[in-house]
C-alpha cells in the first residue's frame, strides 16, 4: 500500500540572485521540481511508500529526474516516458519577501501531456491517499487525467488531498476543473491569498447559480497576490478571527448542501502556522515552528507530505489503515480525529514545512523521520 501523487514532474532552474527575471538572471541551480515530485520525496523521506503518476521526456533531463526519484525510493512504475516530447522545465525567480515567479518551458511538454487512458484504476485502488494540486489542472490533457484519478479515488473511497494553489490567469475551463477538484477532495489546502481567491470565487458562483454559471465561468475579483487579511491575532498569537471566518465561509461553500461530506479545509499561514476548519466548522490552530530559512520554495508541498504522513500514522495507531484492517482504508477515518489529533497533524506538517526551507531547492531540505521527531519534540 502506498500514497499516490499525480501531476507535475519538472526540472527546476532556480536563479541564485534575488530580484532578477528571465532577462537579466545569469546563474541557476538545477534541481528536481514539480508538486507531485516534491510531495512524493517528502513522503518517502518520512518512511511512507509512495508512487508517482506523471510523464517525462526521453532526454537527459528526464533521466536526471528518474535518477533523483529512484535514489529517494519513489516508485516510478507509473511515471511514463514520452519518446516524442521534451521533459518539462521551470525557471524560478525569487523576488523580495519570498515571492516567486515562474517561467515554464517548453509548452507543451511531456508533463502536460499525461492522458486519461494512462491513469489506471489499479494504480489508485491500492492507495491509502491520493494527492494532486491546482497547478496540474491548468493544462489539457493533463487536467483530464488528474480529474479521472480523483473520480476513481472517490468511487473507491480512497482519501483525496488537494492543494488548491492556482494561477488566476488561466482559462475558464481550468478554473472549473479546479472547482471540481475542490468539491471532490477530502482535504483541501490553501494559503492565505488562495483562501481569499477561492472564497471570493465561490461566493460569485453562488450568486450566479440562477444565471447559468457555465456561460460565465468563475471570475474572482482578487489576484492571488493581493492578500489583505491579517493572519494573526496580535494578543492571542493565534489565527485571527478574520481568517477563521473567511475559512468557515469557504468551508461552507465547499460543503454546501451536498449529499456526501465535503472537505476539511487547511489554511497555511507561512511563518505564523496553520489553521484547520473541519467539515463541521471546528477550527484548530497550530503555531509555526522555528527554522533558519534559506528559501520557502516548495514549503507547501512539504507541509502536505507531513500532513499525509501523520494522518496515516493516526490511522495505523487506531486500526484504520489498510495494513490493520480489511486491506482497504477509506476517507471515513478522518471523521475520527479529535481536536488534539488534528493539532498534532498540523504541528507535524508545520515542522516538515519549516525544515524544508533549509535549502534553496524544493526537495533537498525535506527532513527524515529522525530530523522531524527532534523538532516536534521541542514543542511537545
Amino acid at each position: 500500500m502506498s500514497v499516490v501523487t499525480i501531476g507535475e514532474v519538472v526540472v527546476d532552474w532556480i536563479s541564485t540572485e534575488i530580484g532578477t527575471d528571465f532577462t537579466d538572471a545569469r546563474d541557476f541551480v538545477r534541481s528536481l521540481g514539480g508538486n507531485a515530485s516534491n510531495v512524493a520525496i517528502g513522503l518517502a523521506r518520512l518512511g511512507v511508500p509512495v508512487s508517482l503518476i506523471g510523464k517525462r521526456g526521453d532526454d537527459p533531463h528526464g533521466k536526471y529526474l528518474d535518477s533523483v526519484l529512484q535514489k529517494e525510493k519513489v516508485d516510478l512504475k507509473d511515471l511514463i516516458v514520452d519518446h516524442g516530447s521534451p521533459t518539462a522545465q521551470c525557471f524560478v525567480f525569487r523576488h523580495e519577501r519570498e515571492e516567486y515567479s515562474f517561467f515554464n518551458w517548453p509548452r507543451p511538454n511531456a508533463s502536460h501531456l499525461l492522458l486519461e487512458d494512462e491513469v489506471k484504476e489499479e494504480s489508485i485502488a491500492a492507495a491509502e491517499f491520493l494527492h494532486a494540486t491546482g497547478i496540474s489542472l491548468t493544462i489539457a490533457p493533463r487536467r483530464h487525467a488528474v480529474i479521472k484519478a480523483f473520480k476513481i479515488a472517490k468511487r473507491l473511497g480512497v482519501p483525496i488531498s488537494f492543494d488548491a494553489g492556482f494561477p488566476t490567469g488561466e482559462d475558464r475551463e481550468a478554473r472549473e476543473f479546479a472547482l471540481t477538484a475542490l468539491k471532490t477532495a477530502d482535504i483541501v489546502k490553501v494559503n492565505l491569498s488562495e483562501l481569499e481567491f477561492w472564497a471570493d470565487a465561490l461566493e460569485q458562483e453562488n450568486k450566479s447559480q440562477e444565471k447559468t454559471l457555465s456561460s460565465h465561468g468563475i471570475t474572482p475579483n482578487k489576484p492571488l497576490s493581493a492578500t489583505i487579511v491579517d493572519p494573526l491575532d496580535s494578543s492571542s498569537r493565534k489565527a485571527s478571527e478574520e481568517v477563521i471566518q473567511l475559512g468557515k465561509k469557504l468551508s461552507s461553500f465547499l460543503n454546501g448542501e451536498k449529499s456526501s461530506p465535503g472537505p476539511h479545509l487547511i489554511v497555511t499561514l507561512g511563518a505564523y502556522g496553520s489553521l484547520l476548519i473541519t467539515r463541521d466548522s471546528m477550527d484548530v490552530f497550530a503555531p509555526a515552528l522555528p527554522a533558519e530559512a534559506i528559501s520557502e520554495l516548495g514549503a507547501g508541498d512539504a507541509f502536505i507530505a507531513g500532513m499525509i504522513a501523520e494522518l496515516l500514522a493516526f490511522a495505523k495507531q487506531n486500526g484504520k489503515s489498510a495494513a490493520e484492517g480489511d486491506g482497504h482504508m477509506t476517507a471515513d477515518f478522518l471523521s475520527d480525529l479529535k481536536e488534539a489529533d488534528w493539532r498534532r497533524v498540523l504541528t507535524v506538517a508545520n515542522a516538515v514545512g519549516a525544515l524544508s526551507t533549509r535549502s534553496m531547492t524544493a526537495w533537498e531540505g525535506l527532513p527524515t523521520q529522525e530530523e522531524l521527531s527532534l523538532l516536534v519534540k521541542t514543542v511537545a
